[in-house]
């Protein structure tokens, strides 16, 4: 095992905290919407640090791009900063969504269209996710396995029997404990507990790689490439493969499409105490990762180096010797950075990181089932009804269908053999439902022309181009390659994509979006001239409900074209509100003139080279992520802990609603 006591006490600490919040909090889940979004009692800092982090399939993930194509990555990523400025800083379709009051995206959608179409829409929803959840039980407990150095195969009373499913089953039964006990209120708090051990951990490891790498190390090791490839420069050559800049601009269009349409999270998206508090939050989230981001780009960055130099050959070494072992090339390209990262992390450092693994395991799932166990009875069973479910029902069917996601992902992630990179599997899966969903949405809160039949078919045509085009990935090499190989044998096309589909995921999504909102703006044009109330929906006028107000520090004024307005900044932000949105546009616009500026220099003359692409990095990653991510750790962390004392005490006096389930009648929300 690659664990000492000292690192499996840190582990077994942070597994205690976590049942002893969930018994505690388990005495506040009175009702359905307790359940389902803690009662729409959240504040922003609660928000930020509790839905933050992501899963241990996450960190593989990025370690997996990090290392297949080096920091060009990160540059193209730049290119979407003014969209997320917008989206985060105006609220675009999180403002709104928070304004219907709506428990789940389906209720919203049966508002704005039908009861059928919210069946439709929320098993579609339900199937892309439990299909894309389907693989995070198997690499998070890979990664678990690798990381802990737990052996492959154990034996009991003399059967040989494997970890994997054993690992699988202990994580997932915690995930289920806390989700089934007190549905999003524990979630919420578990997950915040998790926050501030993982924003403190991230700290403490980017500490620790600063000091034990240097950059020109890092630096040598990403030039250990094939002549015309580069990991440091994003403008030589075009050899990122799947991460190209393509990869990217598809992302900038699907970062605005999509907003708010993946619901993994949904118990978040509905939890806010006021439709301001979900802006703010998401404003406050582009504040929260600075260390975080840094430490996930170092520690593939070092484990490259580490492989590639000869300097390091001696702790290569054993790395290799295991990864030798591992016959599967997908999992084995998962498992180098963290196979690397067991060698390299010392007695208490490798237990704080373990704690990390298991935490973002743990949340990440937990927020997971919650959601497609709690979409399948409120947008798949509960339009069937004509009626609402008694409450004790009501709350026991949520509950089960929870365990019934859980128990999916377990046999889904024993049967499902991956066959490409995992950010492509999600792409692939997400566009099932959210290639469509992206049109249905944006044209439900914004265009009052949009109609129910364009959002029948926006809906169904992103759904049969993304799901066709994960069939056609999946039986491609061992079904149809050979099969057409009989008719056109001497085909040279064929003959070079006869591994591999030749689409990847992301170009299918893209495809299923595009078509998708084609779709749903000719069908509003072209067929009956409708006119939605869109202030009913909305709560807004003589239709707005008190509790979701927010009232700012003081007036701004009449509205006008100026930097304000064209920010988002309304009467509801307060002075503070006002400094943290104008503080986080001018810094993220500074970044992004950067990005002009060096993508203009680099395709217009040579003058920038790889000895500047070094500086630039090592700038923009280490002074900024080291001395903002300490303070705004800091900042961000004392107010979720007010935010998370202020949700108690908020939980204790509140009243239980019973009406506020879901359910819709004659197109209005209980």
């Amino acid at each position: 095992m690659n664990l000492h006591w000292i690192d499996w006490s840190i582990v077994i600490i942070l597994l205690t905290m976590l049942i002893g919040i969930t018994v505690f909090t388990r005495k506040y889940t009175k009702g359905v919407a307790d359940f389902l979004a803690a009662n729409r009692l959240a504040g922003r800092y609660l928000l930020t640090v509790s839905s933050g982090f992501g899963g241990a399939i996450s960190i593989v993930a990025a370690w997996e791009m990090v290392y297949d194509s080096g920091l060009p990555t990160q540059w193209w990523n730049m290119m979407s900063i003014p969209l997320g400025l917008f989206i985060s800083l105006t609220g675009f379709v999180i403002y709104r969504f928070r304004q219907t009051r709506s428990l789940t995206l389906a209720q919203f959608l049966e508002v704005r269209y039908s009861r059928r179409f919210r069946f439709f829409a929320g098993g579609l929803c339900w199937l892309s996710g439990i299909l894309n959840y389907g693989i995070f039980p198997a690499v998070t407990s890979r990664f678990i396995i690798y990381f802990f150095g737990l052996p492959e195969h154990f034996t009991c009373m003399g059967m040989t029997i494997s970890m994997f499913p054993i690992v699988m089953l202990a994580y997932l039964g915690m995930a289920v404990f806390i989700a089934w006990n007190g549905g999003q209120i524990s979630i919420m708090l578990t997950d915040f507990a998790q926050g501030i051990m993982m924003m403190i951990i991230f700290l403490v490891v980017m500490f620790f790689l600063l000091a034990k790498f240097q950059w020109s190390d890092l630096v040598a090791g990403l030039q250990c490439v094939p002549a015309g490839k580069s990991l440091l420069n994003p403008f030589k050559g075009n050899q990122a493969g799947d991460f190209s800049v393509w990869y990217f601009l598809i992302g900038l269009f699907g970062t605005i499409y999509t907003t708010r349409a993946w619901q993994g999270n949904s118990g978040y998206n509905a939890a806010a105490r006021t439709p301001h508090e979900a802006v703010m939050a998401g404003i406050i989230g582009s504040w929260r990762e600075f260390a975080k981001n840094l430490c996930m780009l170092l520690i593939p960055l070092a484990a490259y180096a580490v492989m590639h130099l000869p300097a390091f050959a001696a702790m290569a070494a054993p790395v290799k010797e295991q990864l030798a072992q591992i016959s599967d090339p997908i999992i084995r390209n998962q498992m180098t950075t963290p196979l690397f990262l067991t060698h390299l992390l010392p007695v208490g450092m490798m237990g704080l990181f373990a704690a990390v693994i298991v935490a973002c395991a743990i949340s990440c799932d937990d927020t997971y089932i919650h959601a497609w166990g709690t979409i399948f009875i409120q947008d798949v069973v509960m339009p069937l009804r004509r009626k609402p479910l008694e409450p004790h029902i009501h709350m026991r069917l949520l509950r089960m269908s929870i365990v019934g996601v859980a128990m999916f992902g377990f046999v889904f992630s024993m049967l499902f053999p991956l066959k490409d990179f995992i950010l492509m599997y999600f792409a692939l899966t997400g566009a099932i439902y959210v290639g469509g969903a992206g049109a249905v949405i944006i044209g439900g809160l914004y265009w009052k022309r949009g109609t129910a039949e364009a959002a029948w078919t926006a809906l169904i045509s992103g759904t049969v181009l993304g799901f066709g085009g994960m069939l056609l990935q999946q039986i491609w090499q061992p079904l149809l390659t050979p099969l057409l190989t009989l008719f056109w044998p001497k085909w040279h096309w064929l003959a070079e994509h006869q591994d591999k589909f030749p689409l990847n995921g992301q170009i299918i999504y893209f495809i299923a979006m595009l078509t998708a909102l084609l779709s749903y703006i000719l069908v509003s044009l072209l067929g009956p001239r409708r006119i939605f109330d869109m202030d009913k929906m909305l709560h807004r006028g003589k239709y707005a409900i008190k509790e979701d107000e927010a009232e700012g520090d003081g007036k701004l004024g009449k509205p006008s074209l100026t930097l304000r307005s064209l920010i988002g900044i309304t009467p509801e932000f307060s002075t503070m509100d006002r400094f943290i949105a104008y503080a986080t546009f001018f810094w993220l616009m500074g970044w992004w003139t950067i990005f002009l500026l060096g993508t203009l220099l680099s395709l217009t003359t040579d003058w920038i080279t790889d000895a500047v692409w070094s500086r630039f990095w090592w700038w923009n990653l280490v002074p900024f992520s080291v001395i903002l991510g300490t303070i705004c750790s800091i900042w961000i962390l004392s107010g979720g802990i007010r935010d998370a004392m202020r949700l108690i005490r908020d939980l204790r006096r509140e009243r239980v609603d019973t009406h506020d389930d879901g359910f819709v009648s004659n197109n209005n929300n209980q």
